[in-house]
């Protein structure tokens, strides 16, 4: 009988030193393709779309983790063009993508979270069909009133068309 609970011991510790020698054989195989994913997604992330939104949910997506862009720059001295623009959504896209291929190449080596993120940036727009650049507002017509926001501006020039404060990206 003491033979017995030996063996059944023994077996329990054996069993115990396998799954801790998977795991350990598991983790070590993922932790390069977690490091190339993440430092490719800290890549995009570093890539800052002049006059866009850091919250646009086209930009937003671009990454993998949760911690959004920081900063845009100062607004005020970019002198970005919508090629300019298109150039760098299309660069943070690429990195992105990479960074999700990673991923869906791997999937076992990381969670749903991640997986998820990684399938939304894979079928996010691979490039800019169309940029709307910021705009003061200004009359229809084209009149440039001094009086756009007070009352009666552009009232004789087809009224105001509002300002845009950022870049508008548009996919087809």
């Amino acid at each position: 009988m003491l033979s017995l609970v030996t063996l059944a011991v023994f077996a329990g510790l054996g069993v115990g030193v396998w799954d801790a020698w998977k795991n350990d054989q598991h983790e070590s195989m993922c932790r390069p393709h977690g490091t190339e994913a993440l430092a490719l997604s800290d890549k995009a992330r570093a890539v800052r779309i002049p006059l866009v939104f850091a919250g646009d949910p086209n930009i937003s997506i671009l990454q993998l983790g949760t911690k959004l862009p920081d900063d845009l720059g100062n607004l005020d001295t970019t002198s970005a063009t919508e090629l300019d623009i298109a150039t760098a959504y299309a660069k943070k896209r690429d990195l992105a993508g990479q960074a999700a291929r990673v991923v869906l190449d791997h999937q076992d080596c990381f969670d749903s979270d991640f997986i998820a993120e990684a399938t939304r940036i894979d079928q996010a727009p691979t490039e800019v069909s169309r940029v709307e650049m910021p705009s003061p507002a200004h009359c229809s017509d084209g009149w440039p009133s001094s009086s756009i926001g007070r009352r009666g501006a552009c009232s004789h020039h087809g009224g105001v068309v509002a300002g845009l404060p950022w870049a508008t990206l548009f996919f087809d």
